[in-house]
């Protein structure tokens, strides 16, 4: 075969080396350059065999649209990988909480003896994993699906699926939360005849608006009773992973499993950084580190999970949606907002409408140290780090974000703690 690949990122890069090792000829199309060629044009369509596309490049994007528009065999790269997965493979996509339960699944699945992995958008390129000894008849892939990867099913056919919630995001890339959640939907068509589809209660009123024919989905709905079987230090216990943990029972029973592995595995799991872990406590304030927080559906769920007073710092790179009623909406949910990046000026306007303690700071490490300052002042409390926003206009990343937070906080605790 012939392949052009599109993106010299790490996608990008494990899908070349992927059809590489199968004898295949590769050519590498970025537009940053360096790597490759960094133009594409119509005639070279008729030099490819395939055509599999990084993440990154939208639908709307020319060297794509012009691949669709050909008719040619077209893939994401996690569908280029899935179409040469040997076992079974769970998709599992939402706005949040895909990285959890696709962690969760592989880990019990694998307490059962099966060769599992975990891959996708959960940090590893699906394609890496073909070459694994996971990837025979008997072996699974959990895999996780952004809506990105899931704008391009070629390729991918699930043996089951979890949706686990839908809420405003990536509205810089999509023109509305309608063309968000079709892109999501494309799941659903590669699921096989036997396959397992298990949603979020969110996500039931989208479906009935855009999907009626997916009534054979389970919803899965909190028990309580379930959570309590739980041991006490697991992070499943508590809300927003709780949610999580009756989605993943459901799904495991509708598998026919015992649900012991899946138990002992929810015990044994620990989150994975950035994701509402308490950074640091000291002076009377608990500092939460919930930098993975990148929308605003994650930073609801961050504030009813954390007790008040909360002296919350928000902010970042804007993806798109409702700022007015986003700020409407957290506003009567927080004591004390702190603001900074390329958004915080615009939300620090929308949420003095609805409160009166709102300052703006340029920089995120300024932010940090005024929560702090005022959470002291005031007695103690939670300061809460869930951005809300991208991390990209002073970070590379959530995870450098969230580094950033501990470090700072880490700092000033040393400073008080001087004569």
């Amino acid at each position: 075969m012939r392949v052009a690949v599109f993106g010299a990122g790490i996608s990008g890069r494990a899908a070349a080396e992927l059809a590489r090792s199968g004898g295949d000829e590769v050519v590498v199309f970025d537009e940053r350059g360096g790597v490759g060629r960094d133009r594409f044009e119509e005639a070279d369509l008729a030099s490819f065999d395939r055509f599999v596309f990084s993440p990154g490049f939208a639908a709307r994007h020319p060297w794509r649209a012009l691949v669709e528009q050909s008719g040619r065999p077209c893939f994401g790269e996690l569908g280029y990988a899935a179409s040469q997965w040997r076992g079974r493979l769970y998709g599992i996509t939402g706005t949040n909480g895909k990285t959890t339960l696709t962690g969760l699944l592989a880990k019990a699945l694998g307490r059962l003896g099966v060769d599992a992995v975990a891959a996708g958008n959960i940090g590893e390129p699906f394609s890496a994993f073909v070459r694994h000894p996971a990837n025979h008849e008997g072996g699974v892939a959990v895999c996780e699906i952004s809506s990105f990867q899931a704008e391009l099913p070629e390729g991918i056919a699930l043996d089951g699926l979890v949706w686990t919630n839908f809420a405003e995001d990536h509205l810089d890339r999509y023109a509305s939360m309608a063309e968000y959640f079709r892109a999501k939907a494309r799941l659903f068509p590669c699921l096989k005849p036997d396959a397992v589809c298990v949603v979020g209660p969110q996500v039931t009123d989208w479906l009935n608006l855009f999907e009626p024919d997916s009534n054979a989905c389970s919803v899965a709905y909190a028990d309580p009773a379930l959570i309590e079987g739980l041991a006490p230090d697991s992070p499943f216990r508590r809300f927003p992973q709780s949610e999580n943990f009756s989605l993943a029972a459901e799904f495991w029973w509708l598998l026919g499993y015992a649900s012991a592995p899946l138990i002992e595995s929810a015990n044994e799991y620990r989150l994975a950084p950035h994701r509402l872990d308490v950074a640091a406590e000291w002076g009377g304030v608990r500092y939460w580190n919930d930098s993975k927080a990148t929308n605003f559906h994650a930073v609801r769920a961050a504030l009813d999970a954390v007790e008040r007073p909360i002296y919350w710092i928000g902010g970042g790179q804007s993806k798109g949606g409702d700022l007015e009623a986003f700020a409407a909406e957290v506003a009567g949910s927080i004591d004390a907002a702190f603001v900074y990046g390329e958004v915080g000026e615009r939300l620090g306007e929308c949420l003095r409408r609805h409160m009166d303690r709102v300052a703006f700071h340029p920089r995120c490490e300024d932010a940090i140290e005024a929560a702090s300052e005022a959470a002291r002042r005031s007695g103690g409390g939670n300061v809460l780090f869930s951005p809300g926003f991208s991390s990209f206009d002073q970070f590379s990343s959530y995870s450098e974000r969230g580094k950033c937070f501990i470090h700072k906080v880490l700092c000033l605790k040393d400073s008080a703690r001087r004569p």
